[in-house]
């Protein structure tokens, strides 16, 4: 799952993440009060992460049946789940980067990654074919040593 991704560069995948987005998640991440000191954050497991990722591809595939625009839901549905997990979870995952915090693009894009493989195996026939042949051919060029 997200291991695969965590040192994820660019990939492209109908995805475009603007800076904006970013330091949104970013900002959001470490504004807090000044007078009360933040809890400290627990990394996500991994399969509350699947979880996330399940749900928000169902309703990617959902939306996407009718007719809304595949970047539009794509970017919608990775800027959630990375939200979650910057903003709730000081952008660590169980069992990724040790006990460090991943950087913003390193949760945004593994989570992107793992998002496009999860709706490749839902909803196949709803992924723009370019965007498909992208994500097939990255995980071609990029398997993992077993």
């Amino acid at each position: 799952m997200f291991k695969r991704a965590a040192t994820f560069a660019s990939l492209g995948l109908g995805l475009l993440l603007s800076a904006g987005q970013a330091a949104l998640a970013q900002g959001a991440a470490t504004t807090a009060p000044a007078a009360k000191a933040a809890p400290a954050a627990t990394p996500i497991s991994q399969a509350t992460l699947q979880s996330y990722i399940d749900v928000v591809s169902i309703n990617m595939c959902t939306l996407l049946k009718q007719n809304v625009a595949y970047p539009t839901v794509y970017q919608s549905a990775v800027s959630t789940i990375a939200a979650i997990v910057i903003n709730d979870n000081g952008s660590m995952i169980q069992g990724i980067n040790g006990s460090q915090p991943l950087s913003n693009d390193q949760v945004f894009n593994g989570t992107a990654l793992d998002l496009a493989v999860d709706n490749s195996n839902r909803c196949p026939s709803l992924i723009p074919p370019a965007e498909l042949q992208r994500l097939q051919n990255y995980i071609k060029t990029n398997k993992p040593n077993s």
